[in-house]
């Protein structure tokens, strides 16, 4: 029996996505956190704590905009990541344009009802506990921020679309001249137009509709995998979307509930004083959170590619990474913001005083529990990219609203305003507890060693037995490649023509791909995976070389009598497929043969 010794558990190329998938998902939490922190800093600075207060009263507005950002997104990154696993091009643009279309239409409505009834959301967020004049400036901060939320939720939704497009350069630099915009805004806000908290929340708008612009302009070339057409409605369509977002969708709930449970206690406990203090510790977590909350984003994008190509290897490098980043990245970050507690709270309450110092104290009990949350956020997303949707709901409620809340309620009982602080640290502790926990008791017996804990569904990937997947760096390797293909393909019953023709492809493909993609001078990687199902054979070859689709290139080849051989081996292997599938996603080519 061909043992399959050299099948690689961690890609080279799925760290590297990763990590890109990360940076990306980091701008786009970034992009509510960049406004909601300097109108936290100018606000604070030049309006007051009454006006502080009311913009951290105003705060879960990013969370009910995001609940729709939030479904959306993650249904249609879920639901693209699949389809380009699948080589389904048809299912990435219906996809995309019925995204794109709900999205505006929601966004637009809600807008809407919050420029004319902003009262009524300052009620729903827990202002009227509130003095009136902290109340009224809510109102005011609201209907500010409102008017943008087309501009944020848009640019949210299409953020990872741009880094399933091989465009990371565009998001950066929206997020860039959103905080360019913002600064500028408020600025003319205070020293020329002086529309206090309205002017500070119209300024945030503004600048969500300036980075939604720079991200817009991506869509303008002509080669983007992404194009917009009229989707029709129908319940089968927009279900899936819906259904892949829900855990997004109860995350984000959740986390406009607790800041409105919190500001209430706050309240009862010691009055506005503590919701000046948690405004400052908010928009200070909306800084150091944004880590945890991009690395959850790039194992919900990274597994769901792997989940649509049931690659078992490849998730275990998504958890791998994830895990890496969270120990090296996330603790580091928890230890910095917890000893820059002091000077991070001075910059949202210049003038100090009790309140400065409570503000600090919240800050430290939030960096405590960093290393926790971006766990917890991880293993949600993981659950929803393995269709344990189920599970994903469950931990995105206990993120935020059941064990955080819970916490706080018990803890303020004898630890008064400490203990809302305490709660962070100790509900996400908790959290990882059980989810750990959750894990063991849930081992799957019928498999071994890593896989046992994966929490796969039964039917998931391709047996380790029936799967070759190696890295193949030099022609020497592409050709022992080839060789062991062949024999493994033989010894699991396939006809000796269609394991030659596997061979074939093996040693045509991956030999064009070190050949004219490993010549410029990088350093590059491909993965090549070879799977048996029954009767059929697939082949599925990731570089990380450039763009280079094999059917355009010899649908545009023109015949040379005094070359005849160009391209012939990619021809042979297009005349003996029984299927080819690729697309060009993250900067990655991807191609699947099927024999």
């Amino acid at each position: 029996m061909f043992l399959n010794k050299n099948s690689t558990t961690e890609s080279a190329i799925t760290r590297k996505l990763f990590q890109k998938a990360m940076l990306t998902m980091l701008v786009a939490e970034l992009s509510g956190a960049v406004t909601a922190i300097i109108d936290g800093i100018l606000t604070g600075s030049f309006l007051g704590s009454t006006a502080l207060a009311a913009c951290g009263l105003g705060a879960p507005y990013y969370s009910i905009a995001s609940i729709i950002s939030g479904i959306l997104m993650v249904g249609c990154t879920n639901l693209c990541t699949r389809a380009i696993g699948a080589g389904d091009r048809k299912a990435l643009s219906s996809t995309f344009s019925l995204t794109v279309l709900l999205g505006a239409i929601l966004s637009g409505l809600l807008a809407l009802a919050g420029v004319i009834f902003p009262a009524v959301f300052a009620l729903m967020f827990g202002a009227g506990g509130a003095s009136k004049e902290v109340f009224a400036e809510t109102a005011s901060y609201l209907r500010g921020v409102f008017i943008g939320a087309p501009g944020f939720i848009l640019f949210v939704i299409l953020t990872p679309i741009l880094q399933l497009d091989g465009d990371s350069f565009r998001p950066k630099l929206a997020s860039f001249v959103c905080a360019v915009v913002d600064v500028a805004g408020d600025l003319l806000n205070l020293y020329v137009f002086r529309g206090g908290v309205f002017g500070m929340g119209l300024a945030s708008s503004v600048s969500h509709y300036a980075a939604l612009l720079v991200v817009l302009s991506h869509f303008l070339k002509k080669d983007s995998l992404f194009h917009f057409s009229m989707p029709e409605f129908k319940p089968a369509s927009v279900l899936p979307l819906l259904k892949d977002g829900l855990p997004r969708a109860v995350c984000m709930l959740c986390r406009g509930i607790l800041p409105v449970l919190l500001n209430a206690l706050l309240l009862r406990v010691i009055g506005d004083m503590g919701v000046t203090a948690y405004s400052a510790m908010s928009s200070t977590t909306f800084l150091v959170g944004a880590l945890g909350w991009g690395i959850g984003g790039a194992v919900l994008i990274m597994g769901g590619m792997m989940a649509g190509e049931q690659d078992v290897n490849g998730l275990k490098t998504v958890i791998k990474t994830a895990l890496s980043d969270i120990l090296a990245g996330v603790s580091v970050l928890a230890v910095i913001v917890f000893i820059c507690a002091p000077y991070l709270s001075t910059l949202f309450i210049p003038q100090g005083g009790e309140a400065g110092r409570m503000a600090a104290a919240a800050i430290r009990c939030y960096a405590v529990s960093l290393p926790f949350l971006a766990l917890n956020v991880s293993a949600a997303n993981y659950c929803q990219s393995v269709s344990r949707l189920l599970g994903a709901n469950l931990i995105n409620i206990g993120i935020e609203a059941a064990f955080t809340a819970v916490m706080a309620y018990l803890l303020s009982s004898f630890l008064g305003v400490f203990g809302v602080w305490l709660a962070f640290p100790v509900g996400q502790a908790l959290l990882s507890i059980v989810i750990l926990l959750t894990v063991i008791i849930k081992k799957d017996k019928d498999k071994n060693g890593e896989e046992a804990y994966m929490l796969l569904p039964k039917d998931f990937g391709i047996p380790e037995e029936d799967r070759l997947e190696l890295s193949p760096a030099t022609m020497d390797e592409v050709t022992g490649l080839s060789e062991k293909a062949y024999t493994f393909c033989a010894e699991r019953g396939i006809s000796e023509k269609n394991a030659n023709k596997l061979a074939l492809c093996v040693e045509e493909m991956a030999g064009n791909v070190i050949e004219h993609g490993f010549n410029d001078g990088k350093p590059h990687h491909m993965d090549v995976r070879v799977l048996v199902k029954g009767d059929t054979v697939i082949l599925r070859l990731r570089d990380d070389c450039r763009h280079f689709d094999l059917r355009e290139k010899v649908k545009k080849w023109t015949p040379d009598p005094e070359h005849p051989e160009k391209y012939m081996g990619i021809r042979m292997v297009l005349q003996m497929a029984k299927d080819i599938a690729y697309t060009n996603t993250m900067n990655t080519n991807n191609l699947i043969i099927t024999i």
